[in-house]
């Protein structure tokens, strides 16, 4: 018998439905019909979409609520952690003799000449306190070349042998601080920014290797409640090819919106992006599964390296002032093609000299094309200040926050800003202004887990240490799931179809293992899924 219009495949009840509406409506049920919600509110009002081919899932008091929208995110190369790449993250590698063993393990595998490929170690973290060299990875691997890429994916340790490969022979050959030198002027074997970047032209992956890493990500990525991501750029256009494959074969279910942004070094970078304009492609191009994201620039290094181009010095080092890889000209005529062409665009900046870069490069693109509603966006927009975050505002930018490096980071964070920390990821200070910001992870640089933004918007502390950093940017549950869900939508121009659980939107559900209005803040990371639905479909279920 035909079913009726108003009956439900699907009704989650008995839940704490957080719906992210423009009320922030906490419910009790939802039901789902193919892949949309078909309606939200009480268990009794949701009981009357059942029949008897309705599932009925109870939540037992728990967490419902929209899929995470992860808007910084690099799936592909997460994807190659222990699928091309050797993972360090800590506590996988602890000290660079664990990291030489992995390398030997490896090396007894491959044939002289191949690459060995690391990524994750954080100097902070290791027992010595310090990079390796490249006399530590010769130790391991003579005969072969090794990339040792460091957890923000900034900078990276070649081995002799890689030096070669990639044709590193002395500094003068990049900027001031890009290639690292022994007191005695020999090679250290780190690379930074560009130095790195342009290096990893010549590590390849094959065409399987990466369809296989975005299979692998969306499997993990699908168990912790992510149904879309942004993803920040992996390996060129290789990866981009690959993404659509694997969203169109269903090989992949996560929702993919790529920048474009060539990772391969700035002028490399330049040349992808005018390839798109020459091309007519631009943002939005694409449906509910793949769609093309911004443009995107690096304008300098990593918080936590750190590398990032602050304008007053590191409180551990005040005549460092980080690396700059982009001028404010360079920047501002990038920007001012891609917006012109109808481009939403984007930058990697993280310390407070980057970011007035590019709230620059946006203020002088739109003074002389002005455009409604573009929602430019800032990824990272690291370390900020009230005149900074006054001008965001104005300019309607979306930046896209990384609460979970408070987490991780948070310690190093108060040695290397000291007072900066209190307008870092300011996520108080942006509700404050009226400023809409997204949350990623920028996975592999954090886990991907959305319960490690969650502690750090709650608590602002070092997981592992405990200190306080820039406490008054704690925001509330609600806000913070507002961050991770609607305004992820918002900053990729569809929060008409995703990012809340109201009728008519697309069903990307997901089930968590505890409430969290009720759950302690400092305990949210033993928070897990139980299950996660996309298109209104069971695409993960905790056993």
């Amino acid at each position: 018998m035909e079913r009726h219009y108003l009956t439900a495949d699907t009704v989650i009840t008995n839940g704490r439905v957080l719906t992210v509406d423009a009320q922030d409506t906490v419910a009790e049920a939802v039901a789902i019909r193919g892949k949309y919600i078909l309606d939200v509110g009480s268990a009794a009002e949701m009981a009357a979409y059942v029949d008897e081919h309705t599932k009925v899932i109870d939540a037992g008091g728990k967490t419902v609520m929209p899929g995470f929208i992860d808007a910084h995110i690099h799936v592909g190369m997460y994807g190659l952690l222990d699928h091309g790449i050797i993972d360090l993250n800590y506590p996988a590698a602890k000290s660079i003799q664990e990291i030489q063993d992995l390398i030997r393990a490896d090396a007894a595998k491959k044939k002289p000449g191949e690459w060995i490929k690391l990524q994750g170690y954080d100097h902070n973290k290791l027992a010595e306190k310090r990079h390796p060299t490249k006399e530590d990875l010769d130790a391991a691997a003579p005969n072969n070349p090794v990339q040792c890429i460091r957890c923000c994916a900034h900078m990276g340790v070649y081995n002799s042998l890689a030096l070669e490969r990639v044709g590193v022979h002395s500094a003068d050959q990049f900027a001031p601080g890009e290639v690292v030198l022994n007191e005695d002027g020999s090679l250290h074997g780190l690379l930074k920014e560009t130095a790195h970047m342009d290096s990893s032209k010549q590590v390849d992956f094959a065409p399987e290797e990466l369809l296989g890493s975005l299979v692998n990500a969306d499997r993990i990525l699908l168990s912790l409640w992510i149904t879309t991501a942004h993803d920040a750029g992996s390996y060129n256009a290789a990866t981009t090819a690959a993404m659509q494959q694997a969203c169109q074969s269903g090989a992949v279910r996560v929702r993919l919106l790529p920048m474009i942004f060539d990772i391969f070094g700035k002028e490399s970078g330049k040349a992808y992006i005018r390839d798109f304009i020459r091309a007519g492609v631009f943002t939005g191009c694409g449906g509910e599964h793949y769609k093309i994201g911004p443009v995107k620039i690096m304008l300098d290094g990593s918080s936590s390296g750190p590398s990032s181009a602050v304008i007053e010095g590191y409180s551990h080092d005040p005549d460092n002032h980080g690396i700059q890889v982009w001028t404010q000209e360079e920047a501002d005529e990038i920007i001012l093609e891609a917006h012109r062409a109808g481009f939403q665009v984007t930058a990697h900046a993280v310390g407070d000299k980057a970011v007035t870069i590019i709230v620059n490069a946006i203020e002088k693109a739109l003074a002389q094309f002005p455009r409604a509603d573009c929602r430019h966006r800032i990824e990272h927009c690291g370390l900020t200040n009230p005149e900074l975050i006054a001008r965001i505002a104005k300019l309607g930018i979306v930046p896209v926050s990384n609460p979970s490096f408070i987490t991780i980071n948070g310690t190093d964070y108060n040695r290397y800003y000291g007072d900066r920390v209190r307008y870092m990821f300011p996520l108080k200070s942006y509700l404050d202004a009226g400023v809409i910001t997204a949350i990623g992870s920028d996975s592999p640089v954090t886990h991907p887990d959305p319960m490690n933004s969650l502690y750090g918007a709650l608590n602002r502390k070092d997981r592992k240490t405990g200190d306080d950093v820039g406490e008054n940017q704690k925001v509330e549950v609600l806000q913070i799931v507002r961050m991770m869900t609607y305004n992820g939508a918002y900053a990729s121009f569809e929060e008409k179809l995703k990012g809340s659980l109201e009728p008519g939107k697309l069903a990307d559900v997901v089930i968590l293992t505890e409430d969290l209005l009720t759950y302690p803040p400092e305990d949210v990371q033993q928070v897990a899924v139980r299950a996660t639905f996309l298109d209104g479909e069971l695409v993960y279920e905790k056993t």
